[in-house]
């Protein structure tokens, strides 16, 4: 794996000379700034005092749905190039003749990818000092850190999710639907077959909630950091990547 820190570098290089990773970051921005005001006005009209709230990000990021409407359109966009784009162009030819191996040019990618989603997620981070010292809102930040791995394992197994279908076709506009048609129904999807078996008292509803990605990130929010959330995430992570190295090797193959 000695190659991956100059691929990735290359990778993250490589976002930043087009102007998708801009207007991503543009967009989230704006979605940061909108949910930080909904926040301030939540807090202005509650009666409560705002030290009493532990779980600010909570309704913040977790229970946002601009947030979870561009993390679906945000992660098709930031992986559909990873590999589509090399064949297309037909650079992955001289990236598989290189003095590299399939598992390398898959994890540079991935590396790259979750990066980049770490770095679309900044916005919403800006706005946690002025609540801090400006609004005097001295929130916990055991939650926070909660939610921050939480979202770093769940954006890992995005990444590879997209990474995995952008090595499957040269056609970068394939690869985003159909990452955005899986992410779909592990959000939203999943979440609606717990309400549903819930309201019919079914035996395995705790199953189905232990899937339901919105519940996962509530959890987080509110502080409990369940490592089998997490385990499940670097799981399908570990599997999807798996995956994409041996879509790769059948490429050399053929």
């Amino acid at each position: 794996m000695r190659h991956v820190p100059t691929l990735m570098r290359r990778e993250l290089a490589a976002y930043f000379l087009s102007p998708m990773a801009f207007l991503i970051l543009l967009a989230f921005q704006l979605i940061a700034w909108f949910n930080f005001w909904e926040l301030l006005d939540g807090l202005i009209q509650s009666q409560h005092n705002l030290s009493s709230r532990r779980d600010p990000l909570n309704t913040y990021i977790s229970q946002s749905i601009p947030f979870w409407v561009g993390l679906l359109v945000a992660i098709p966009a930031l992986t559909m190039r990873l590999l589509a784009e090399e064949k297309r162009s037909g650079t992955i030819e001289t990236l598989l003749t290189a003095p590299v191996t399939e598992s390398e040019i898959v994890v540079s990618k991935w590396l790259a990818g979750v990066v980049m989603f770490w770095v679309i997620l900044l916005p919403f981070a800006v706005y946690l000092p002025f609540l801090y010292y400006q609004a005097k809102f001295y929130f916990d930040p055991g939650p926070l850190v909660a939610l921050a791995i939480g979202l770093t394992s769940l954006g890992m197994m995005f990444v590879s999710i997209g990474l995995f279908f952008s090595a499957l076709t040269r056609n970068q506009i394939i690869a985003a639907i159909w990452t955005f048609a899986i992410l779909f129904l592990v959000v939203f999807l999943t979440l609606l077959l717990y309400f549903y078996v819930g309201s019919r008292r079914g035996e395995w509803a705790e199953g189905v909630r232990y899937f339901a990605v919105l519940l996962q990130l509530e959890s987080f929010g509110l502080g409990r950091l369940d490592l089998r959330y997490i385990a499940l995430h670097l799981s399908v992570s570990l599997f999807m990547l798996y995956l994409t190295v041996k879509a790769l090797q059948s490429r050399r193959l053929g």
